[in-house]
């Protein structure tokens, strides 16, 4: 328990050698309710000083072998006594050059002889009480560095934590560069629409990790999640089985595995099980000792030749799964493909709540006419001009008439003049939001496609009915979310 300043006792030393003198100061000083302490010799009074906090000293002038001058000189050359109070009691009359002396030698204050008790307690009050406040603003200043110094810790792992994830993130973003580098470098040539469509196609794989990644505030991708969102494109009914228990693949390897079941999936669509109707495809994973084996194995329902060279997709396979220092085998039976992959657990844990996920596979729509655009005048706002170029190419590209892109919202409100059929807009124009501009546009009826560098449902809740793309694009969604929008307002347009 702490006892609080104002309760806790102060210590007073009296100093007499006449022991009659000692009994009334303690006689009158008692009311004050403090602790009184006797000392009949200077020595005595020494060797208590040296034991005890004390906070006022009462010492007589004259006594034998040391007077008080010289014990209180004694007293103020000790670092502990320096700032203690010293109160002289003199039963003879000090001249001038006596009291100068006196507070040459560090008294603070003098009571001749005979006492008044009244005086002597209220002087001896006065620096108890300023005792008392001096070692409470010790406290409290003891208190204020150590609150100073703890939050300059916090401060400084604060900023080594932001360090640590701004290097991290770097980490992270060059990483995801060099890959999308060598991506590029290594897709084989092909016409310029395909050679994008396979860039597309790696580059959105590894988004649906990062989003997964993102999701679970990057502790770990589930592996039956990313397999999902890789064959979420394709058929779902009894032609696709997937099993495996609940496994968190590490932030350092769910890109990378995502591009690995990309390139099977695709192949597959190409080549294998999901070319074909009758086409089965198993996926299945089990974590055990050092390593994690999945199979990937496809039954086409139909003879399969093995390829005579090695394509491209299992090149970036193999050398995905060698990277992580695991191993691609690939067995082409007559009946389809058979390929086990083997990789260290290390990149892999269990999720701290175990739990089988839902499988998001859905029916492959069919195949809805191409987007036209021809006659529509498309508003688009983008900060990131290299964005805005490629939405104008996209809208170009479908016969549409882009306005803009304007890469702040400022610009894009001269825009509002002109007659508009939809607008894509950034969510996070340089820093300042959209939804003013956004209010305008659905007060004159122009339809929105919202795009964000976020999760969808960051979008504000007043527009939660319009279509919204996440970054990195990808044409069929963009194609879907622009035909939504224009669909949404021609009907809005008709029921009205």
């Amino acid at each position: 328990m702490t006892v609080s300043p104002a309760a806790e006792k102060a210590t007073i030393l009296l100093v007499d050698d006449q022991p009659a003198k000692l009994m009334s100061y303690e006689l009158i000083l008692g009311d004050l309710g403090q602790n009184l302490i006797k000392a009949s010799s200077a020595k005595a009074a020494l060797e208590i000083l040296l034991k005890t906090d004390v906070a006022v000293i009462l010492i007589d002038v004259c006594m034998p072998e040391l007077d008080g001058f010289e014990l209180a000189q004694m007293i103020r050359e000790h670092p502990r006594f320096e700032e203690t109070a010293i109160i002289f009691i003199s039963a003879i009359h000090l001249s001038d050059l006596d009291s100068l002396k006196g507070y040459e030698m560090g008294a603070v204050d003098y009571v001749p002889v005979p006492v008044v008790p009244g005086v002597l307690r209220a002087k001896v009050r006065v620096f108890v009480d300023l005792y008392r406040k001096t070692r409470e603003l010790a406290r409290l200043n003891d208190d204020l560095e150590a609150r100073v110094a703890e939050r300059t810790a916090e401060l400084e792992a604060a900023t080594a934590r932001q360090e640590l994830l701004a290097r991290e993130v770097d980490h992270r973003a060059r990483n995801a560069l060099a890959v999308i580098q060598a991506i590029v470098s290594m897709t084989s040539a092909t016409p310029p629409r395909d050679f994008a469509k396979a860039i597309e196609g790696r580059i959105q794989a590894m988004a649906r990790a990062h989003t997964l990644l993102a999701q679970s505030r990057w502790q770990g991708a589930d592996l039956a999640s990313l397999v999902a969102e890789e064959l979420a494109p394709y058929s779902a009914d009894d032609r696709i089985a997937v099993d495996g228990s609940p496994i968190l693949i590490r932030p350092s390897t769910a890109q990378t595995l995502a591009l690995v079941l990309h390139e099977l999936a695709t192949n597959a669509a190409k080549y294998g099980a999901l070319s074909t109707p009758a086409g089965k495809l198993s996926v299945s994973w089990r974590l055990a000792n050092d390593d994690l084996t999945l199979h990937w194995v496809e039954r086409c329902g139909r003879a399969i030749a093995k390829p005579e060279h090695t394509g491209f997709g299992a090149k970036v396979i193999r050398s995905s799964v060698e990277s992580l220092e695991g191993e691609a085998g690939f067995n082409w039976g007559a009946n389809g493909l058979r390929c086990t992959l083997r990789l260290p657990a290390r990149h892999f844990e269990l999720p701290a709540v175990e739990r089988r996920p839902k499988l998001a596979l859905v029916h492959e729509p069919a195949r809805a006419p191409e987007l036209s655009l021809r006659g529509r005048r498309i508003l688009i706002v983008e900060d990131e001009p290299l964005v805005g170029l490629m939405l104008q190419a996209l809208v170009s590209d479908k016969g549409g008439q882009t306005v803009g892109p304007f890469s702040t919202v400022g610009e894009a409100y001269a825009a509002l003049t002109q007659p508009l059929d939809a607008a894509l807009l950034e969510v996070n124009v340089a820093g300042e939001m959209i939804y003013p501009l956004a209010d305008e546009l659905a007060r004159a009826g122009v339809p929105m496609v919202f795009l964000t560098g976020y999760q969808a449902d960051s979008i504000e809740e007043r527009f939660a009915h319009a279509a919204v793309l996440t970054k990195p694009l990808d044409t069929q969604s963009f194609d879907a979310a622009l035909k939504s929008a224009l669909s949404g307002a021609a009907a809005g347009a008709m029921a009205g």
